[in-house]
């Protein structure tokens, strides 16, 4: 086993409702790598009880009040006050490149933005506030940089390329050490500032979707291209599967979603076409699994719709039991904004891949990232974002076709065991940190070996792309 030759860098771990990073820390483990896991801040109170036993692991970085923190920056000041210096100045340099107009907010929402989502919307397009933070970030990437040298640390793997990433690339400018990104969503789309300079210093690119790879390729030049890796986070199918016998098609609709009560995610307008269902005398139950800022806005409108018998927030459960929970439903629906006002927005939510792993036919948003996993009329319904009219017709048609239900329940199934098992993705991805981790090998023969695993792995996950509604 690779012990500690590699580290990853969390914003925060664990985190309770980011389980498909857990589930990657612990298949790299069966895989034999171990990698060494520090975290900018610490996780969630609540864990998922897989996550307990490497909780105790992780190593949080310091904040700025530790004395253990300014004493390294002092040591590396003291070797040389105008390296130290430079780094911010790197900052800065980086910081102008990757400057895009971000697209303007969807014209049709017409629910109001509570005071959370109004902030974070204005604090999400501040390139200038992203700039100051990443300054605050200088000290303690000197901190981890001395760190890594002493734990014998020969590659830094930063999850989410936004601060996580910036720490790493200071780190790399620091000691010269080899890293790599994964790259998500909200870390690409909403402050695209600064990736090209990291992405180019990067030995590899994680990302999870082919938009992703097509989204950096465009932003960061013909540089980037091919160090960009596709490697969908995949699922537990063992966890996630469907019951044994079919439901009763003479029950209620069983209509469930899962995800943060945040309003990118769209619940706002489930709960609409739900009201929808109500008055065309569907009979259903509608679950929402998860938690978030927008609970109360929606606890009030299920009560002003008249929706107290058929709509029940669940808030947030552990992995295991939304397993079950999925077991017992007819329909999965998520529906995702396309770009909200907040600026988040969903890729490929990993809630989806579950879902269909457990043979429920999706309903979903049709926005980039979810085209390359649900394919409309075989696997589920793509709907056009923003549209709870959309998404009640959609539901309405799967009521009143259970042998549909069925049909793209099995489609949906086969489509995670053919390209999202997470078993074979983290598999690859555990190849190329043992390929980085080679201590032994010269540089030459690292990169070759990387740029080989990365095509194996894009290939694996690309093949039979043809059967999917790619970007």
């Amino acid at each position: 086993m690779l012990e500690r030759r590699i580290a990853y860098l969390f914003p925060a771990f664990p985190v309770f409702h980011q389980t498909f990073v857990l589930w990657e820390v612990l298949g790299l483990h069966r895989n034999g790598i171990r990698p060494k896991i520090y975290s900018l801040q610490r996780g969630s109170g609540r864990q998922q009880p897989e996550g307990a036993e490497v909780a105790r692991e992780v190593a949080y970085l310091p904040s700025l009040l530790s004395l253990a923190l300014w004493r390294a920056n002092w040591r590396l000041f003291r070797r040389g006050r105008r390296r130290y210096l430079r780094l911010y100045a790197t900052l800065v340099n980086a910081w102008r490149t990757g400057a895009v107009d971000l697209p303007a907010p969807d014209a049709t929402q017409r629910q109001r933005l509570i005071l959370y989502n109004r902030l974070l919307g204005w604090f999400n397009t501040q390139p200038h506030l992203y700039l100051l933070k990443s300054f605050l970030l200088v000290p303690t990437a000197v901190y981890l940089a001395e760190q890594l040298r002493v734990e014998g640390i020969t590659h830094l793997h930063a999850q989410w390329a936004s601060y996580p990433g910036t720490v790493a690339y200071l780190v790399h400018h620091i000691s010269g050490l080899p890293f790599s990104i994964s790259a998500h969503a909200y870390d690409i789309y909403m402050v695209p500032r600064m990736l090209p300079a990291k992405l180019k210093a990067a030995r590899f690119v994680v990302t999870c979707a082919k938009t992703n790879a097509t989204f950096l390729q465009r932003l960061c030049g013909s540089e980037v291209k091919g160090k960009i890796l596709i490697s969908y986070h995949g699922v537990d199918v063992n966890r996630f599967r469907p019951p044994a016998t079919n439901t009763d098609g003479s029950k209620r609709l069983q209509i469930i979603s899962c995800g943060q009560l945040e309003r990118y995610k769209g619940m706002h307008l489930l709960i609409e076409a739900c009201a929808v269902l109500e008055r065309q005398g569907v009979r259903f139950e509608c679950l929402i699994i998860g938690e978030g800022p927008q609970r109360g806005q929606l606890e009030r409108q299920i009560a002003r719709l008249g929706l107290a018998a058929n709509v029940r927030l669940l808030g947030a459960r552990p992995h295991a039991e939304v397993a079950e929970l999925y077991r017992h439903a007819d329909i999965f629906v998520l529906a995702s904004e396309l770009a909200g006002k907040c600026r988040r927005r969903d890729v490929i939510a990993n809630v989806i891949v579950e879902a269909m792993a457990a043979g429920l036919p999706a309903v979903v948003s049709k926005i980039p990232g979810v085209e390359e996993l649900v394919e409309d009329g075989v696997t589920g319904y793509l709907v056009p974002p923003n549209s709870s009219e959309g998404f009640a017709v959609a539901m309405k048609k799967l009521a009143d076709r259970p042998d549909d239900r069925v049909r793209f329940g099995k489609a949906a199934r086969s489509r995670v065991l053919r390209d999202l098992d997470n078993t074979k993705n983290v598999r690859l991805l555990a190849q190329l940190f043992a390929a980085a981790a080679g201590v032994e090998q010269s540089a030459a023969e690292l990169e070759e070996q990387t740029s080989a695993l990365v095509a194996d792995t894009n290939t694996f996950c690309r093949r039979e792309a043809g059967q999917v509604n790619g970007p």
